[in-house]
């Protein structure tokens, strides 16, 4: 029963998640946001005491029942290990100064603001780039096929979705993480939860002194290993009787086993007749510790894999040839996260912003120290005034909550002029689409009469939506484009 019902509800989370990234409709996304704003890591960046309160007093009762059930990356390697087969582990002996390592080499660069380091390891963000830049495409492109049948059936009630690589290096590091979760998964179950995962090693300390915990009582053990064959934590000694509660995901697996009514999940018991292993310390309840250590895997995550083709664009304007990003000395980022050096201090790289971005502008920065996390770029769109999708999704705190009335008088960005570019100027005709379209109409066409106007940009009251780069038909690169700002600020 324990165990149905964890199933059932890890279910349940993990498909939210799933949704939450793949939403192609937009209208999930919103709604389902406070899955995300549900994770450790994210919550603790946002400042969200609540949420962190809540995992640490969900863990002192049950033990990490975070890890099976609101983990997406963890419910991901039990279905991986499930494909597998059953009853295929065996106790592994933990090595502490190695995965303590790990930890701390993840607190440290948390700290220090090295967003990189921190993001490849934290697991929700992990899992958000594999659900983003591998699940999703392939969502889509099922999204396409059933819009295409549609449309040959006479029904368009079914919408087209834009299919396009968002990032190299977020792509990269999802294949990366991926493979090798997927690997330790098929063959050792959990092992990068219990021996990697910080988020694992921190909890792993709290469900040391969890009230409910997996039991074994020795009277009616019969020796038969069942339990330990069944552990995918590697945490179960079925010879010494010894459960190790710090590393136990609470998954039921080993009381579902039992025959013999030996493993049970309860309350620890202060009298004999029971054996656990409380973090490093192996102990028989009522006799002396006997210390043991913690194994960890390392891993190398970094790879380079080909992009995704691109699929139906649906940008009004017939593109020729393709247009390019042009090379911006500063980033623009989304309108609340303020500023590169505020973003980069608080975002995790999880490519949420990016996947439920309505105006597909957002993408994974492919270099620098601000890898995996978003920018903006307007071949495909730009930034439109109503929209504030990005902050009311963003977990960690990295983009501001925002209104659309503060959107509609924040400045992000400046719109620049490259005049060598511009059709006017190379090809004498006459263009007016920056003007039309920009939403706070502050560029202006000046000139003679008798020859092509040209534009100009009140770059004081330009808030860098990006409409203006977005229809420029200038290319290879647009003749007007936006350059970011040091700080975001209200005009």
């Amino acid at each position: 029963m324990l165990r149905s019902i964890r199933i059932l509800l890890a279910a349940v989370c993990f498909a939210a998640l799933c949704l939450l990234f793949v939403d192609v409709s937009g209208r999930f996304a919103p709604s389902l946001a406070f899955m995300a704003k549900a994770q450790f890591v994210p919550a603790m960046l946002a400042g969200s005491v609540g949420a962190v309160v809540g995992v640490l007093l969900l863990t002192l009762v049950f033990g990490r029942l975070y890890c099976s059930v609101l983990c997406p990356l963890g419910v991901m390697q039990d279905v991986i290990g499930a494909r597998a087969g059953r009853y295929r582990y065996r106790y592994s002996s933990p090595h502490t100064l190695l995965r303590l390592a790990v930890f701390f080499v993840f607190a440290a660069s948390l700290l220090a603001g090295v967003p990189l380091v921190f993001s490849l390891l934290e697991p929700y963000s992990a899992f958000g780039r594999i659900a983003a830049d591998l699940l999703a495409p392939v969502w889509a492109t099922g999204n396409n096929a059933l819009a295409w049948a549609s449309e040959r059936a006479g029904n368009y009630d079914v919408a087209p979705a834009m299919l396009w690589q968002k990032g190299l290096a977020a792509l990269a590091a999802a294949v990366a993480t991926l493979a090798l979760i997927g690997v330790l998964a098929w063959r050792k179950g959990r092992l990068w939860c219990t021996a990697v995962c910080p988020v694992g090693t921190f909890l792993g300390f709290f469900s040391r002194f969890a009230v409910l915990r997996p039991r074994i009582e020795e009277s009616a053990c019969k020796n038969c290993g069942l339990c330990e064959k069944a552990c995918k934590s590697g945490c179960i000694d079925a010879t010494a009787g010894t459960v190790d509660t710090s590393r136990c995901v609470v998954c039921f697996d080993c009381v579902d086993v039992c025959r013999h009514g030996a493993m049970s999940y309860g309350l620890r018991k202060a009298g004999g007749g029971e054996k656990s292993v409380v973090g490093d310390a192996a102990q028989s309840v009522g006799s002396k510790p006997n210390t043991v250590r913690r194994g960890m895997l390392a891993a190398l995550v970094g790879a380079a894999v080909p992009g995704v083709a691109f699929g139906r664009s649906s940008s009004p304007i017939a593109a020729l040839t393709r247009k390019f990003e042009p090379e911006r000395a500063v980033a623009v980022v989304p309108p609340g996260a303020q500023s590169v050096q505020q973003l980069s201090a608080r975002c995790t790289g999880c490519q949420l912003c990016v996947s439920a971005c309505p105006n597909q502008v957002l993408r994974g920065t492919d270099h620098g120290s601000g890898m995996l996390q978003p920018t903006m770029a307007f071949e495909r769109g730009y930034c439109r005034v109503n929209c504030v999708t990005c902050a009311e999704v963003c977990p960690a705190g990295a983009i501001r909550p925002i209104t659309p009335a503060q959107k509609s008088s924040m400045q992000i960005g400046r719109a620049v002029i490259n005049l060598d570019r511009c059709i006017t100027v190379t090809d004498k005709v006459t263009c007016t689409a920056c003007a039309k379209i920009c939403p706070p109409r502050v560029i202006n066409l000046v000139g003679p009469e008798d020859a092509p106007k040209k534009p100009v940009v009140d770059a004081e009251r330009c808030t860098g939506c990006g409409a203006c780069e977005y229809v420029c038909p200038a290319r290879p690169f647009a003749a007007i484009y936006v350059e970011g700002v040091a700080e975001q600020r209200r005009i």
